[in-house]
């Protein structure tokens, strides 16, 4: 089996990790639970894996395979890629599930939600935990019932060794995982022992890249031992500089700093811990825009021989070709900057950084069970975080940290981050458990949450009529039943199911909306410059509905379907063609790339609204792909989609016809609503809270009067989501009819 090459091994060798793993391997191989510490860099999620491999854990003549769970998406697509490279196999963002070419190229794989790049052959599978939670809950028919199960369902047979990564992190569906994975691994054993022939032990690995491992081995060990092992870091020293006030502006103090770093330091790479994907792009377009200006600033500073600046984005709504560039070493005389979200704090190790600036903020959503609203916010990050964000400057060599804060703010950080499960709301999570009869208020969590946020849980559940409750307890409804097996969150997994109700013409209109609001930014460029920002308003009047945002996101996916159609039939060369599609959305300040990622999605809704009997007015048509992958952006990509023109004409007969969608969008966003009040703000229906539009919104009162519109119309709204700022505002609005909210919270008996 040929896996990897000379310099692949002597990399390999070079990694901390490398002096261990015979040490490794053998307490895995003794023991079914295994503790993994060791610090990001040390090459323990990439060589693991092939440790265990080459060991025979698994082989590739016998099906079986190891499981990696990642937190985040990027992480698991780009560390599958990275170890395919390792062992020279086929990348796995080119596999399909059905194609397949041989047994040694198709080794390493990936799935995450809405992608599935695993053949047969895979045998070392990096996977998100929420799809790994997705496999436990197995099949469900597409009237909501569950499948006669198979005796080994839902104990993840396919697995013979499962690495838990990250564990630290302590997200939602990481400790959903830890407590699944402690169930089954009981389960298989007790049926191994009773005689079970087939199904194999479980092993676990977890791993942390923080020392507090305890907790976890307490977790699985109970009475027995469960042994802890250490890998070093490969840690420089690092020079931590602070400012000497607080920052009023983040975003241009970190600008700033990387410009002074570049024009005066030695060279090596500048990594950016910014907060998320807007301030990313904000702080990409200055840089950039000052790099064009660089000589002529360094002859003004007195700095000669100035390298060129490569600016690199790392972000969430990335793909995996676009995440990738990160990690391609930096060409000479250049300084690469990666502007990264807090997925490079721990997720991932890229080479050849020297520099960090770091905000020391982090943007989270943080749910109330007092207000029962979940707000994106902008916290400080914990003092962990922060350490673990200097580290990452002294992995390959001496480094040096330049903190935007002061040495004060730092000592008032909290020690350690809040895990998610205290601070976000369940019930997705809990839908998930009632699914596989499991009781969340009795389940085994390694940290139970509060009471009080699995309550709200329940309550929201039963408001979608998920759940109902007898005198044996909680039971799921047949509903709620259908809504587990959509792979999107409860409330929009409500909104198909009502649109299915309505028939195939809204049934594919939500199925767009709900393939639009999946993806982790607006299909819109969102612009801080006010003249560029009004001349992106202007070009898009075109796509505005009256009734507010869904609508038009939805108008403005549509008209590239239809401004698509008409570029392939106009052209017979297929770039000629991809140009103006590009064109098109710079004119009208589209995000290409994230229309691509909701067609990505959009593609694999339809396919899953078909096997559950949701029909969508387009089933009959079949797409024509010109085989492309999505995350390719330069001008060889072949990403279009391609559909006849009489199937995506939008006319004016479509702009206005979006009521019964957002009669079906309410129905699952209950607790979104919110009526009108005197002052032009905004009460929730439940809960009580007041806030205002972002100006961003199709609805905000600055643009009715432009439209010929009177914001009195607007009673009653449905938003998507709350930002904490200075105010409180609601982004992704729309307007609904006060009667139905009366219908909806009094339904008739």
């Amino acid at each position: 089996m040929r896996t990897s090459d000379s310099g692949s091994v002597s990399a390999a060798q070079a990694l901390p990790v490398w002096e261990g793993r015979e040490k490794i391997v053998q307490r895995i191989q003794e023991n079914d639970t295994v503790i993994l510490v060791g610090e990001t860099g040390s090459g323990k999620t990439t060589q693991v894996p092939q440790f265990l491999l080459h060991a025979g854990l698994v082989t590739v003549s016998e099906p079986g395979m190891i499981a990696i769970t990642q937190p985040r998406r990027v992480a698991a697509t780009s560390l599958a890629r990275r170890v395919a490279s390792e062992m020279h196999c086929s990348d796995p963002a080119t596999l399909t599930p059905k194609a397949s070419t041989s047994d040694t190229k198709d080794l390493v794989g990936y799935s995450v939600r809405f992608d599935d790049r695993t053949t047969k052959h895979t045998r070392i599978k990096f996977l998100t935990d929420g799809m790994l939670i997705r496999e436990v809950l197995g099949p469900l028919r597409p009237d909501g019932s569950t499948k006669k199960r198979a005796s080994h369902s839902g104990l993840l047979k396919r697995y013979n060794v499962l690495i838990i990564d990250e564990a630290h992190e302590r997200s939602l569906r990481t400790d959903m995982v830890l407590g699944l994975a402690k169930k089954i691994q009981k389960e298989r054993r007790r049926r191994i022992h009773d005689g079970d022939t087939s199904l194999p032990p479980l092993k676990i690995v977890v791993m942390s890249a923080t020392i507090d491992a305890q907790a976890f081995a307490t977790f699985f060990g109970g009475e027995s031992r469960v042994p802890i092992l250490y890998v070093s870091g490969r840690q420089h020293g690092v020079r931590l500089y602070h400012t000497q006030e607080s920052c009023q502006d983040w975003t241009d103090a970190a600008v700033r700093t990387v410009m002074q770093i570049h024009v005066s330091k030695p060279l090596g790479d500048i990594l950016v811990f910014a907060t998320g994907q807007e301030e990313i792009e904000s702080m990409a377009q200055s840089l950039q825009l000052l790099s064009t200006q660089l000589d002529a600033w360094a002859a003004e500073e007195g700095h000669e021989g100035v390298p060129a600046l490569l600016i690199r984005p790392l972000y969430a709504a990335l793909g995996p070709a676009a995440s990738a560039a990160v990690f391609t070493p930096t060409p000479a005389h250049t300084r690469k900057v990666v502007l990264a979200t807090n997925i490079a704090e721990t997720s991932i190790t890229i080479p050849g950084v020297r520099y960090v600036v770091d905000s020391g903020l982090v943007k989270e959503k943080v749910f109330s069970p007092q207000t029962g609203i979940e707000t994106l916010q902008v916290l400080p990050v914990a003092q962990s975080s922060s350490l673990q964000r200097a580290g990452r400057a002294g992995r390959e060599g001496p480094g040096e940290c330049y903190r935007l804060y002061t040495r004060e703010a730092f000592r008032a950080l909290q020690p350690m981050p809040v895990p998610e499960i205290h601070r976000t709301e369940l019930s997705g999570a809990a839908l998930q458990l009632y699914t596989m009869g499991l009781d969340p208020f009795t389940f085994d969590w390694i940290d139970p949450p509060e009471s009080s946020l699995l309550q709200e849980a329940v309550v929201h559940l039963a408001e979608l009529g998920a759940i109902a409750s007898d005198t044996d307890g909680v039971t799921l409804t047949a509903l709620g039943r259908k809504l587990a097996l959509l792979p999107v969150t409860p409330s929009y997994a409500r909104l198909l199911v009502a649109a299915a109700e309505r028939g195939p013409h809204v049934a594919s209109q939500a199925r767009d909306l709900v393939s639009i609001l999946s993806v982790d930014r607006s299909i819109f460029v969102e612009l801080h410059d006010a003249e560029k920002r009004d001349l992106a308003e202007q070009a898009r009047e075109v796509f505005v509905d009256a009734s507010g945002d869904h609508a038009t996101m939805l108008n403005a996916l549509r008209a590239y379907l239809t401004q698509q159609a008409h570029a392939f039939s106009s052209h017979t060369q297929p770039s000629a063609a991809r140009q103006e599609v590009r064109m098109w959305c710079q004119s009208h300040y589209i995000h290409e790339r994230t229309v691509k990622n909701v067609l990505a999605i959009r593609k694999q809704l339809t396919r899953i609204c078909h096997q559950h009997g949701i029909a969508c007015e387009d089933d009959e048509a079949k797409p024509t792909s010109h085989g492309v992958d999505q995350d390719n952006d330069d001008d060889e990509e072949e990403d279009a989609l391609v559909v006849t023109r009489s199937s995506w004409r939008m006319g004016a007969t479509e702009k206005g016809q979006y009521t019964d969608l957002l009669q079906c969008l309410g129905m699952g966003r209950l607790s979104n609503t919110a009526l009108r009040q005197p002052d032009g703000s905004f009460r929730r229906v439940a809960g009580g809270q007041t806030f205002k539009l972002h100006p961003s919104c199709i609805l905000h009162p600055s643009k009715h009067g432009a439209r010929g519109a009177s914001y009195d119309s607007v009673q009653a709204i449905v938003f998507e989501e709350l930002v904490l700022t200075s105010q409180t505002f609601a982004r992704t609005v729309s307007k609904i009819e006060p009667a139905w909210l009366q219908e909806w919270l009094h339904p008739p008996s």
